[in-house]
């Protein structure tokens, strides 16, 4: 049964003796371990033919196959998210895994599945598999690390809406770009529609044929604060934002609201 792993939504390759690698699926700045050394983020992007079944899949069997990483310390934290009004986005979930880079390669054999869905013979399993392989396909896979982070006085956990912007940073300049976007938001004003502000770049790929290099994300408690913020008068960038985009390139903007949230 050791295959159906490959089957869940982030393609994780568990083997029964050494954990190679952690291909789990979420979100990033999440927790409290963001800004540890050693931690990383596993994003994977999926796309759902049948998304009301995808959704049940989730619920039903991957999250508790997760909850059992997280149980076991292979893993810190699992977080699914949902594209909002996204017919024209490649993808339908974002799912994303937390883990420690140092244990990455320890030795670890994971639950059966038998084990854990009792109530379904092997062949229902396989069956069930196939059915949940054919109706969802992974994207885009990469691994991130988290850069900066602000969130509003008084804020404590993580809002539901995550507006994502792919940022592609100039070739050579990462560190300029990352300076740049810490100093032009150091603080956010108490009361604003936005909530927090997260910066993370990817550690798999680098190159100037990457498609986008960083992400921010732009937290709002609701889809409607999000189109609020947005929806004011236009204006020409100023200096600051015209270096900005000296250093880097806006390619795409995904909003996305929390679906599953477990951590350790």
């Amino acid at each position: 049964m050791e295959h159906l792993l490959f089957l869940y939504c982030a393609s994780i390759n568990h083997k029964p003796i050494k954990m190679k690698k952690l291909f789990l699926s979420l979100f990033f700045i999440f927790s409290s371990y963001a800004f540890a050394q050693n931690i990383a983020f596993d994003f994977a992007f999926v796309d759902a033919e049948n998304i009301n079944a995808y959704d049940e899949n989730l619920k039903t069997k991957f999250q508790r196959i997760n909850q059992n990483f997280i149980d076991d310390g292979r893993i810190l934290g699992w977080h699914v998210w949902k594209v909002i009004n996204g017919a024209q986005s490649p993808f339908t979930h974002l799912a994303v895994s937390i883990y420690d880079m140092d244990k990455m390669d320890d030795d670890y054999t994971p639950k059966k599945w038998t084990e854990e869905f009792s109530d379904m013979t092997e062949s229902e399993l396989r069956g069930w598999a196939k059915k949940n392989g054919e109706n969802r396909k992974i994207v885009f896979e990469t691994q991130m690390v988290n850069v900066a982070e602000v969130l509003q006085e008084g804020v404590t956990t993580y809002p539901d809406i995550a507006v994502m912007n792919l940022m592609k940073a100039k070739h050579g300049k990462y560190k300029s770009y990352e300076d740049l976007e810490m100093a032009t938001t150091k603080s956010i004003r108490k009361g604003s529609l936005r909530k927090g502000w997260s910066l993370a770049k990817r550690v798999d790929r680098i190159g100037t044929e990457m498609a986008w290099t960083h992400f921010t994300v732009d937290w709002f408690d609701k889809y409607s604060d999000f189109l609020k913020s947005a929806s004011g008068p236009s204006g020409d960038a100023d200096k600051n934002y015209e270096k900005m985009m000296d250093l880097r390139d806006l390619t795409n903007r995904i909003v996305l609201k929390k679906f599953i949230f477990l951590n350790k």
